[in-house]
């Protein structure tokens, strides 16, 4: 019975839980995040991965206890004002 509690305990904690990818540039703006990773994991050199989507960038995985990662995407050109939709 304790089994099956624990079993049940670490689902539900498990399930709140969600790894959240950042790339930041160098001077530590936000430019991409999402819940999936934006290379290869099994890369041997994550560092360069990174590089070569932002320059001089780098990664920080968190593992977000209220499951919220928010999409963020601001390495495409985005429509200003100043560029009419």
């Amino acid at each position: 019975m304790k089994t099956i509690f624990a079993l049940m305990a670490l689902a539900c904690s498990s399930a709140a839980l969600a790894e959240c990818y950042s790339i930041y540039t160098s001077s530590n703006e936000l430019v991409w995040q999402n819940t999936y990773a934006p290379v290869p994991m099994n890369t041997p050199s994550l560092d360069k991965e990174v590089q070569k989507i932002v320059p001089e960038g780098h990664m920080v995985i968190t593992n977000e206890i209220t499951g919220i990662c928010p999409k963020v995407n601001f390495l495409k050109p985005r429509k200003t004002m100043r560029y009419k939709a």
